[in-house]
């Protein structure tokens, strides 16, 4: 999973690469329950990721070959001596033992810590389910962007509305060319710092070559946010919403003076 940033010359804007560990849920000492926050105990296959207490998301798979999931909001540290992962899915009570799950690490929260008292515990987690509760709509915005005109300023700040984390995902070069039938101007490293430097979305991603839905999966959206003129993509986006029985609702932002800020226009004035 990459992104950009501009800072350290990497692939990071905005954001730390979101990094997914997977694992199987296991019985534990059942401490969290006591406290008030039920823990899912998940035996790690194999995971590289520092040490901390994370924002997540836990995608629990349904049985069969349908391919289908659900996916839970939570809160979760990784304990590198144990080789396990125990995170409090929010709003969620059911019997997970022996599942296999997904965790996607979407931000680290804090660093881990002992505490003198179960109270103290207590109040920490509490602390940590309000914060990512406070920031857990996920809104899903997808383009070219090449050229960025008032338009895409237009739309990116409509699409805010709909959430608290904005999350915007630059085309690849590759893709543009596969969809459109030409390179865009300015390259694809271009495009994405472009997006950044609005400074509207919370995290700017480059796409991942032909696995757009792939961003769904990770961050279960509130809404994904269309372009009026982003007529292909919707079909597949409302096919896979439907197959996966997600609950992730599609928008379309109208334009903004699409007689003059519309990129195959601004083109055009540039020959």
């Amino acid at each position: 999973m990459q992104c950009h940033d501009s800072r350290r010359g990497s692939n990071i804007i905005n954001c730390k690469m979101v990094e997914i560990i997977k694992g199987t849920v296991i019985k534990g000492l059942s401490l969290g329950r006591k406290l008030g926050f039920p823990t899912a105990n998940i035996e790690l296959l194999d995971s590289h990721v520092e040490e901390g207490t994370y924002k997540v998301n836990v995608i629990i798979y349904k049985s069969g070959d349908s391919g289908e999931y659900n996916t839970y909001l939570g809160v979760g540290a990784y304990l590198k001596a144990k080789g396990t992962f125990e995170s409090y899915i929010i709003d969620f009570n059911k019997d997970i033992y022996g599942k296999e799950v997904d965790i996607v690490l979407l931000k680290k929260l804090r660093e881990n810590k002992k505490f003198n008292s179960t109270d103290e515990l207590r109040a920490q987690i509490q602390k940590d389910v309000e914060l990512v509760k406070r920031h857990k709509d996920y809104v899903l915005t997808f383009g070219t962007y090449d050229l960025v005109h008032p338009g895409h300023r237009y739309f990116l700040e409509e699409s805010k509305k709909y959430g608290n984390v904005l999350i915007t995902i630059v085309a690849t070069d590759a893709n543009v060319i596969k969809f459109k039938g030409k390179t865009p101007i300015r390259s694809e490293k271009e495009r994405v710092k472009d997006i950044h430097d609005l400074g509207i979305s919370d995290c700017v991603y480059l796409g991942q070559g032909g696995h757009p839905m792939l961003w769904l999966k990770l961050y279960n959206p509130k809404v994904v946010c269309l372009g009026y003129d982003q007529v292909g993509f919707s079909s597949e986006l409302t096919e896979y919403i439907k197959e996966k029985k997600l609950k992730t609702e599609i928008i379309r932002i109208q334009p903004y003076k699409e007689d003059q800020y519309k990129s195959s226009i601004i083109k055009k004035t540039l020959k």
